[in-house]
């Protein structure tokens, strides 16, 4: 019976990682700003190209520019999903979550996309 509750125990505490719960949800509306060095924002069509653009060599990543769109820093949009710790990159120190985006300003007004969870900043209303 020991042995079992220990088994439990271990169990949950491998899955604890993977469950965590995501910061942003959906219908929160957001600005879309990267770093103080370069705050525009790359958009994506699919979050596992989000996903590979980032673990990508430097010449694998500049093949996959096409299916992005580069959107201006201050972009809002609106959450419809979120996965999380889903990006994982050698130049990250934890994994990244991968936010679904309706985008509601700008050109690209409408699109729904795929950016990086620190990209994403909550919109204070």
């Amino acid at each position: 019976m020991r042995s079992a509750a220990l088994a439990l125990v271990l169990l949950a505490a491998t899955l604890a990682p993977a469950s965590a719960d995501c910061r942003l949800h959906h219908g929160q509306h957001v600005v879309l700003y990267s770093t103080t060095d370069d705050p525009s924002v790359l958009i994506w069509d699919s979050r596992d190209r989000l996903r590979e653009y980032h673990a990508a060599s430097f010449d694998e990543a500049q093949a996959m520019l096409p299916h992005a769109l580069l959107v201006s820093p201050g972009t809002r949009a609106v959450v419809v999903s979120c996965v999380p710790n889903f990006v994982q990159s050698p130049i990250f120190r934890t994994p990244d979550d991968a936010i679904g985006v309706v985008v509601s300003t700008g050109p690209q007004h409408g699109l729904t996309r795929w950016v990086l969870g620190s990209d994403v900043r909550l919109l204070s209303r």
